[in-house]
């Protein structure tokens, strides 16, 4: 067997944030949200080659900090650029070095991580 790349990233979201979760993953990050029948309760975006799902979380998480998803991308002050445009703070990691890398959290406080590797 060989694994040749990752099929979705699954995240729980509080019910009560799903339009923020729809909002930031669509218009402030420009993800392609598909369909999910209504009857699951599901969000889903394409990014890339990436697909991420969200479904309601039903009671406590167990998210730990450390817990997040990366992203490879081309571009990264254009989406510095986004981030500061709807007012959404982020965390930069070593500005000064040729790979820069960004975190922020979605509405739901799950951690997003975007690189952009050194040319």
């Amino acid at each position: 067997m060989i694994i040749t790349s990752v099929n979705h990233i699954h995240f729980q979201f509080p019910a009560h944030s799903k339009e923020a979760i729809r909002f930031f993953y669509a218009t402030v990050l420009g993800a392609h949200e598909l369909h999910s029948p209504e009857t699951k309760q599901l969000l889903q975006f394409e990014m890339g080659e990436q697909r991420l799902c969200f479904t309601p979380e039903t009671g406590a998480t167990g998210r730990k900090p450390s817990q997040h998803v990366a992203f490879n991308v081309q571009g990264i002050g254009d989406l510095k650029q986004r981030l500061h445009a709807f007012d959404l703070a982020f965390i930069e990691s070593h500005p000064d070095q040729p790979a820069q890398q960004i975190y922020i959290k979605d509405p739901a406080g799950n951690q997003l991580e975007f690189l952009e590797p050194a040319h």
